[in-house]
């Protein structure tokens, strides 16, 4: 196995950081495109007394996001999703080169694997020496720090 040589893994918690940053855009995203529609199955999913999980804006945006800021952007030259370019980390070949498109769609699919059994393919990433969650051992990725 060829590991990243200067190339600091990205543990558990900043990655924890990276996707937090992600979910509040995603927040912000599907507010604003919720809004511009008047998407009320969405606002009255604040409304304590009823809640619609069918709002339209929380579905656009959140499969809007997966493809094109985890999914393309990971497999761009920004090497990850907007939470991981705030965090200043990114998602690597063990080659220390970019993942190809088919790689990040692998890559995404296999968050699902990762999320089985109470998220512990995530945590395996504050786990293990190489500090590799279960989809990047899936997918032969890592994350690590950007250079600065």
């Amino acid at each position: 196995m060829l590991l990243l040589y200067n190339y600091k893994p990205a543990g558990f918690w900043i990655r924890f950081l990276a996707n937090l940053v992600d979910g509040l855009i995603i927040f912000v995203l599907t507010f604003i495109v919720a809004t511009i529609f008047n998407d009320q199955a969405y606002f009255n999913g604040y409304n304590m007394n009823t809640y619609d999980n069918n709002a339209p804006s929380e579905s656009i945006v959140n499969i809007t996001y997966a493809i094109i800021f985890v999914v393309f952007f990971t497999a761009s030259k920004y090497k990850g999703s907007p939470g991981k370019l705030a965090c200043r980390i990114q998602v690597l070949n063990e080659d220390k080169t970019q993942i190809s498109l088919l790689k990040s769609i692998g890559r995404y699919l296999s968050y699902f694997i990762s999320a089985l059994l109470l998220f512990i393919g995530f945590m395996m990433a504050g786990w293990n020496e190489e500090k590799k969650a279960l989809h990047d051992m899936i997918c032969n990725t890592r994350v690590v720090y950007r250079d600065k």
